[in-house]
């Protein structure tokens, strides 16, 4: 049974557990959000409904170089592009034993595994939702994604000059067991390591990096419009910020160096509830930066 404790009691929580923690959830629960380009900053207090302005980089030209001349010196036109703070999510729970919970892994997990999730589904759900921007697409609705697929869209992000890097297909359920079972490619998944087919990773085809995700959009109707979302990394962007700790409340905002993921964790005592409120929250942003570096991939 959870032993109630007081304010005094709960001036023990320290956010920077609790946040590092719900950090290595959410980064083990999301596909997409590792796989485009991300902005992150924590630095700064921001809050929902700001509006950054993303800075990139203009196009170079390879110029001719003489001998005895000079190089050519160039200021290519630099861009931003607007992503709006719109989305702002958290998950709230009372934590009524903070120092067993504290001093206890397991525990701990039980809140943070339970809580993370619905945040990673929220951030996972808004880009694949990039899928409207996309600009090409293949395959047919009603029809699974195949082999054949997967090679229009390699030709259409070759056309469009993307990176061969950075490369990623992401598929409904039923896509993936559909390229699992494609003929066209039952010798690749014969030979390739269990490993490879893991963690919502299906492989590595024809330069995409494969995952599966439960979240893929499904309209509804005959037949239902699938709508898979294939991209190279710089077609996308997620910005993420942190956001001030309230006054009265104890709290940490952590980010991730690789992934760019930021989230805070923010608690205070709640007398009502004889323990500590606890709240992890993240504020993010998406937008289509390239909307040629993204294919909709119909089924």
């Amino acid at each position: 049974m959870a032993t109630t404790v007081g304010a005094s009691q709960a001036a023990n929580f320290i956010p920077e557990i609790w946040a590092a923690r719900a950090l290595e959830v959410l980064r083990a629960n999301v596909a997409a959000a590792k796989l485009v380009l991300t902005d992150s900053e924590i630095d700064s207090s921001f809050k929902v409904g700001d509006t950054l302005n993303v800075p990139y980089v203009g196009t170079f030209t390879a110029n001719d170089k003489s001998a005895g001349a000079s190089v050519t010196l160039q200021a290519p036109t630099d861009g931003t592009i607007a992503v709006v703070l719109n989305k702002h999510k958290e998950v709230s729970f009372i934590v009524e034993d903070i120092a067993q919970a504290q001093a206890n892994q397991s525990i701990m997990d039980r809140y943070v595994e339970a809580a993370v999730p619905a945040l990673a589904e929220a951030i996972e759900t808004a880009i694949l939702a990039e899928y409207a921007n996309a600009g090409g697409n293949v395959g047919t609705y009603g029809t699974s994604t195949t082999a054949a697929n997967l090679l229009s869209i390699r030709q259409k992000l070759n056309d469009a000059k993307a990176p061969q890097t950075g490369r990623a297909v992401i598929l409904s359920t039923k896509d993936e067991i559909a390229l699992l079972t494609d003929s066209a490619l039952a010798s690749y998944f014969a030979y390739s390591k269990p490993e490879t087919i893991a963690s919502g990773a299906v492989g590595h085809v024809y330069g995409f990096d494969l995952y599966m995700s439960q979240l893929i959009p499904v309209t509804a109707g005959t037949p239902n419009q699938t709508n898979n979302l294939a991209f190279q990394r710089n077609g996308i962007i997620l910005a993420m910020r942190g956001m001030p700790i309230p006054d009265g409340c104890r709290g940490a905002v952590v980010r991730d160096p690789v992934t760019g993921l930021a989230v805070r964790v923010i608690s205070m005592y709640n007398p009502t509830y004889l323990g500590v409120q606890t709240t992890i929250d993240v504020l993010f942003g998406v937008k289509t930066a390239r909307a040629s570096h993204i294919v909709l991939a119909k089924s």
